[in-house]
């Protein structure tokens, strides 16, 4: 009998509102829908996303970004303080989400490769997006947690034991992903206003990456390639930037309904004093220079004369609007230039970079530069820290990469110690899968 009625629960029809995995993966239009949800999930619940659990909040405390007033959420105030530790509830919900977003794109790209009846150039767009996804989203685990596995597949009986990648290894998979992602995706151009991977989003993507590695003639390789394709150029109003039909954008995450607006907005902007969450921290309001109109535009002064407080003002739509006009930008045009311009610098190109360099300081009314400053690389990374401030964890990664954390942070934050350059691995995690051991140095 017992038997008997599981075989009738197998054989159970499914629900109207449910498709087997099998029929999803013979319909492009229902991968599609998969693909998605996907890019929802990262809008509101990754570290992509503009909410309070995105990298542009967390880094943003965990740096010299913003200034936190709610104490009373530990969480928050842990990042802040740089006190996070292994148990911490809510780095095990950034890990377990961020990892759910990559078992779906492995289930993308595992089904959209066995189906019968989808055609190869339709299977190439598929699986190129979900490719760009799972590269992309390696490449900010790696970049916050260090080495991490990089499951590839989704039988949960490998997962569940995978062994953690050297960082060194991760690098040369996110590259070679990103190339083959480059090839399932040429040719396919942005959309209206850049809300799927394109063949230009993956090159941006390979800029970055090109970056991080040193590899100064690919980043530059692939910088020129959005730089001088035509869809794309610097909004000549610099409070246009952030506007969903921006120029600058390459891709872009849609708000929900229409009408509905960002998740940056509602993170970052307070109209009462003192901020009941947080606030741009004033060390970074005061190292701007004199006239720079990111300073005036993207920033916005809240308070009295005696009591002066500050939030990020990139997006200022914190309400419903009759139709959407912001949507959270993931890459723009202006990160091409200052990739193709570090590149420049680091190879010796000093009349490249100069140009590069000098039409983004006349873009921001700032004088310009007759050459190379000697102390280029604190310049630039002061400039970069005004470029993208609150936006998706920039100015974690660059003190990182440039390995500059420990000389701009001690100063300012009382706890920071030399591993902080990592998160601790959520310790639940460390009990379901004893290969993550050991756990990263400091925890």
């Amino acid at each position: 009998m017992l038997f008997s009625s599981c075989e009738d629960f197998i054989e159970i029809d499914f629900p109207r509102t449910q498709v087997s995995a099998e029929n999803i993966y013979n319909d492009p239009a229902l991968v599609d829908a998969v693909l998605a949800d996907i890019y929802v999930q990262m809008r509101d619940h990754s570290l992509f996303s503009g909410g309070l659990n995105g990298t542009g909040v967390l880094l943003g405390l965990y740096t010299d970004e913003l200034q936190n007033w709610n104490t009373s959420n530990t969480s928050y105030h842990n990042f802040y303080t740089n006190t996070l530790i292994p148990s911490e509830t809510l780095l095990l919900s950034i890990w377990s989400k961020n990892y759910k977003i990559i078992y779906q794109c492995n289930s993308v790209i595992e089904g959209v490769t066995a189906s019968k009846t989808i055609d190869e150039i339709q299977k190439k767009r598929l699986i190129g997006e979900a490719l760009f996804v799972r590269t992309l989203t390696f490449f900010y685990l790696t970049q916050i947690f260090g080495e991490i596995p990089y499951p590839i597949n989704t039988d949960y009986r490998i997962n569940n034991t995978l062994s953690k990648q050297n960082e060194a290894e991760i690098k040369k998979l996110l590259l070679m992903d990103a190339e083959e992602t480059l090839s399932l995706l040429e040719g396919v151009q942005s959309d209206h206003l850049n809300i799927r991977p394109s063949q230009s989003a993956v090159e941006t993507l390979l800029a970055k990456l090109n970056l991080y590695t040193e590899n100064w003639n690919q980043a530059i390789h692939f910088s020129d390639k959005i730089i001088n394709n035509p869809l794309f150029k610097l909004e000549p109003d610099v409070n246009k930037v952030f506007l969903k039909e921006s120029k600058s954008t390459v891709w872009q995450l849609k708000s929900g309904l229409e009408g509905q607006n960002t998740n940056e907005a509602q993170s970052y902007i307070f109209t009462a004093i003192p901020p009941p969450n947080r606030s741009i921290s004033k060390k970074l309001w005061e190292s701007f220079e004199s006239g720079d109109l990111r300073k005036s535009l993207w920033i916005k002064e809240i308070g009295t004369d005696s009591e002066r407080f500050y939030h990020s003002y990139k997006y200022k739509e914190t309400q419903n609007t009759t139709v959407s006009k912001e949507y959270s930008i993931i890459f723009r045009l202006e990160e091409l230039y200052y990739i193709r311009l570090e590149a420049n610098l680091n190879l010796g190109n000093s009349q490249e970079a100069l140009t590069d360099w000098n039409l983004l300081r006349t873009r921001y009314q700032l004088p310009i530069f007759n050459e190379v400053p000697p102390n280029w690389k604190a310049r630039l990374l002061q400039e970069r820290k005004h470029e993208f401030f609150c936006e998706l964890g920039h100015r974690f990664f660059d003190l990182k990469r440039m390995e500059s954390l420990d000389v701009e942070l001690q100063q300012q934050k009382s706890n920071w110690k030399s591993f902080h350059a990592k998160w601790p691995l959520p310790e639940a995690e460390l009990f379901l899968n004893t290969n993550l051991k050991p756990q990263n140095e400091g925890y």
